[in-house]
């Protein structure tokens, strides 16, 4: 008979209760699984399903644990080996309890049914659950967490000297610590008051979406053209947001035309009734349809608005489509002269091709250049003085300059017969000279 030595005992041993648990662990869930798949049950396979792995990591860490005590080891060695695997039980037994809770939020899930129409119940079960199933995470994150640290006797020591400086250290981590636990806080608020569930019908920052996920911290919005936007929970309580499916998803919706005030209303709301919203598809359900002049522009316009209900605000949007496209299709094929027309002429070229220009002894490629049009064309175009141009230099009529003080001084300012001093009845004898 082959004796095995100690050193062979230290790794043979544990070897063999990993394979002993191994090989019960498969016997077992073989059983569990051909059990389970003879009921009608689906908790039985989920249960099975989400067991499997956190047993397969737990059963040899016990096996181990238990047979530690046959092995011979030094008391130093035998201590950490055996805290080494206790914190491996810790891990296992925290992710064990976390597949226990998701077993619990698939199994509260599937009784509810978020595709179906009247689908408010469900997704208020779905919102609590999902925000539920994350806290009970971080607790047992944080049991298994504690119950690491402690496993270590320096950790006592630790504990104790920040007992002592509780005070400062709670104001200094409530400090940093404060958006993540105002994100937790609101989380679980969220669960509680419902402001916002899953798959709600929301505009924030006037974007409009559907609310995809409700995280620990944040919430994802998936908008219209299939982008997401991240918004902090803390977000939801500390600011005002359009929520369109709070009680219900049916929802009005409005469309605003314009048309001429010659345009037959008695004619167009048969139209809209009679053969608009029966054509939108199945979008229109039937409940409310109205047409009416709400307004009266300063053009003379009418300002018609056109309302149908619909079952949730994306057959709303797609109604009031509908509705825009056809009225508007149907009353230029009717009615022509009630669509609103404006037009406008522009001329690019203000001078009229009767009117020759007076600067046209200029080069042509001045005039090359489109000019911008003018409301009152001028008969003659105003030439501006250029920087060397002065008022000395002016020509007057082809005439000398005039000394207009020395006819002051003789008292002659007339251009006329009389002018230099020979006014008719000896006027220039006057003393307007003599200063």
């Amino acid at each position: 008979m082959v004796e095995i030595t100690e050193e062979w005992q230290k790794i043979l041993i544990p070897i063999g209760a990993v394979l002993i648990a191994w090989i019960v662990h498969i016997g077992v869930f073989v059983t569990m699984r051909w059990a389970a798949r003879k009921t009608p049950w689906p908790f039985d396979d989920d249960l099975v399903t989400f067991s499997k792995w956190p047993l397969f990591v737990l059963l040899p860490i016990i096996g181990i644990l238990i047979t530690l005590d046959r092995i011979n080891l030094t008391p130093s060695t035998y201590v950490d080996v055996r805290r080494a695997f206790i914190v491996l039980l810790i891990i296992g037994i925290g992710y064990f309890a976390c597949n226990m809770v998701r077993l619990a939020a698939v199994t509260l899930l599937r009784t509810h049914n978020v595709e179906s129409e009247n689908n408010l119940h469900a997704r208020i079960a779905h919102t609590q659950i999902q925000v539920f199933k994350r806290l009970c995470y971080g607790f047992v994150g944080v049991i298994s967490a504690a119950c690491i640290v402690f496993a270590f006797p320096t950790a006592w020591q630790i504990g104790a000297s920040l007992l002592a400086s509780a005070g400062v250290m709670g104001i200094i981590i409530g400090i940093a610590a404060k958006p993540m636990v105002e994100n937790s806080l609101s989380s679980f608020i969220i669960a509680i008051t419902r402001p916002i569930l899953i798959d709600d019908e929301v505009i924030i920052d006037g974007e409009y979406g559907r609310v995809e996920a409700i995280q620990s911290m944040f919430i994802v919005v998936r908008t219209w053209d299939a982008r997401r936007l991240i918004i902090p929970l803390s977000r939801i309580f500390s600011s005002t947001f359009e929520n369109w499916s709070r009680r219900s998803p049916w929802k009005i919706g409005s469309a605003f035309v314009y048309f001429d005030s010659s345009v037959p209303m008695a004619e167009v709301r048969a139209l809209f009734m009679d053969h608009v919203l029966p054509s939108s598809g199945g979008l229109w359900d039937g409940k409310v349809a109205n047409c009416a002049v709400t307004d009266v522009t300063s053009d003379g316009e009418l300002q018609i608005r056109f309302l149908a209900s619909a079952k949730d605000p994306s057959a709303a949007f797609d109604l009031r489509c509908h509705i825009r496209e056809k009225i508007i299709e149907a009353v230029a094929k009717r009615w022509p002269h009630a669509i609103v027309r404006r037009r406008i002429e522009v001329f690019n070229d203000p001078w009229p091709a009767s009117m020759e220009r007076k600067d046209s002894g200029k080069d042509a490629s001045d005039h090359a250049a489109p000019r911008e049009p003018l409301k009152n064309i001028p008969l003659s175009v105003a030439r501006p003085l250029s920087e060397e141009t002065s008022l000395s230099h002016i020509p007057t009529a082809n005439k000398p300059p005039k000394d207009y003080f020395k006819g002051l001084a003789s008292g002659a300012l007339d251009d006329g017969p009389g002018a230099n001093g020979h006014h008719s009845g000896g006027g220039g004898d006057q003393d307007g000279g003599h200063f």
